[in-house]
């Protein structure tokens, strides 16, 4: 558990309030398409190019950082001829606009982190180096491989993995004498029962954006339902199962079971911790929250629930790093970034479960983390939730506002479920017309 989580800045809150600045995302593909290494020769000051020092960026994590300078530290003691400059940014301006105008001044660090949205475009305008040779992928989960891979390579390297689930508060659950619904059908039911004055029966996240689909998809995914079609060129959101999805989701805001407003995005455990809600959808990070603020809560977590005869399917959301292509110190570069994540005997771990609340991609990190991820809540997340997650879709932010609106228009404007969908197909369909790129959806490599 990080002080960052503690404290109310989670990576996917990190997601979600980055949403605010999608804006500056859509000039990224203008942005990138002048990139390149720079043309300074002080590669230190001038972010990526050349030089004897790499540059290598992330956004600011308040715990997280300490440990990340400390292996940096080792590496540079241990090669000083190919030194490491570590930087980090305010979380807003980094996905916002720290590495776009870093890029377009050619300027752009040697090794950086990127989120599932803005990592497509990265790669369509050349900037991600192919990391293949970093490791041994059947040592990793085929997923977390797959979703960073275009054509059978590689383009960035994943390192963590944070599946959603549902937590739920034990003993208001078993006071009304319901048990965990594992069925849509029961999670209406348990809604409705246990909504009071004082109380929602569950938090689902209200405010459109990154977040706000992150936990959506599980419940389009446990339908049957996707976003775009298998080879990426149109919408697949004109179905009976996606509009479902959309459905249940209007249905818990509109029938009251779900809180319209909340002070935070919902990866905060506020409103389960404090009991304002009997259930919450919320991802692994969870757990540390709950252990470091509502430690005397007795809580439980259950997989997504599905629709009655179907499995529950969930997302897993995780940055990764990527080396950029165009740099002066694309193979130190790479030497780092295996070294850090592949080679360290401390750093992956302490990553994961010793300093964090992660799985990692490398099974290899997770064995040395069974002593954490054996009991309570891991176990429960490791063995029944994290063998159902799909990577968090490579979407860019047009499709995910398009989403986006839809599950507004079904929450809050009366719209149905299927209406909904349909006006999110339909958005999706106009940006894919025009789209020129590698697919959206990756395939299996």
């Amino acid at each position: 558990m990080t002080d960052m989580e503690q404290n109310g800045l989670t990576r996917r809150t990190f997601a979600g309030r980055t949403a605010a600045t999608v804006g500056s995302m859509t000039m990224l593909g203008s942005f990138l398409a002048a990139c390149g290494g720079s043309d300074s020769k002080d590669g230190a000051a001038a972010g990526g190019g050349g030089g004897g020092t790499m540059q290598f960026w992330k956004f600011a994590s308040e715990n997280d950082d300490p440990i990340i300078k400390g292996a940096v530290d080792r590496w540079n003691k241990e090669n000083p001829d190919s030194k490491v400059d570590f930087q980090t940014f305010p979380p807003d301006q980094y996905s916002g606009t720290k590495l776009t105008t870093a890029f377009a001044a050619k300027k752009g660090p040697d090794v950086f982190w990127i989120s599932p949205g803005a990592f497509i475009n990265y790669v369509n305008n050349g900037v991600a180096e192919p990391v293949d040779d970093l490791i041994d992928k059947s040592t990793y989960n085929p997923a977390s491989v797959t979703a960073v891979s275009v054509d059978g390579k590689m383009y960035s390297l994943p390192f963590e993995q944070e599946p959603v689930a549902l937590y739920y508060r034990k003993d208001i659950l078993e006071k009304a004498g319901i048990e965990p619904p594992r069925t849509w059908d029961d999670l209406r039911a348990a809604a409705k029962e246990l909504t009071t004055k004082k109380q929602k029966g569950i938090v689902i996240e209200p405010t459109p954006g990154g977040y706000q689909n992150f936990t959506w998809y599980p419940f389009l995914w446990s339908a049957g339902g996707n976003v775009l079609s298998e080879d990426s060129k149109k919408s697949a959101l004109n179905t009976p199962e996606a509009a479902s999805a959309f459905q249940l989701w209007g249905d818990l805001m509109k029938d009251g079971y779900a809180p319209k407003k909340t002070a935070q995005l919902t990866s905060e455990l506020g409103p389960l911790g404090r009991g304002e809600a009997a259930m919450q959808v919320c991802g692994f990070w969870g757990i540390g929250q709950m252990k470091n603020l509502f430690k005397d809560v007795d809580y439980g977590v259950v997989k997504i629930p599905a629709p009655a005869g179907r499995q529950s399917v969930t997302v897993y959301g995780g940055w990764t790093q990527m080396v950029n292509a165009q740099g002066g110190n694309v193979a130190k570069a790479k030497e780092f970034t295996k070294w850090l994540w592949v080679q360290d005997k401390e750093f992956p771990d302490n990553w994961a479960c010793r300093n964090g609340s992660k799985f990692s991609p490398n099974n290899a990190v997770n064995e040395g983390c069974e002593d954490v991820f054996s009991k309570g809540a891991y176990k429960t997340f490791r063995d029944e939730v994290l063998p159902t997650a799909q990577a968090e879709p490579r979407y860019p932010d047009q499709i995910v506002k398009a989403i986006g609106d839809g599950l507004q228009a079904a929450m809050f404007s009366g719209k149905s479920g299927e209406e909904a969908a349909s006006q999110a197909a339909k958005a999706i369909d106009s940006y894919l017309s025009s789209y020129q790129g590698a697919p959206l959806n990756p395939t299996q490599t």
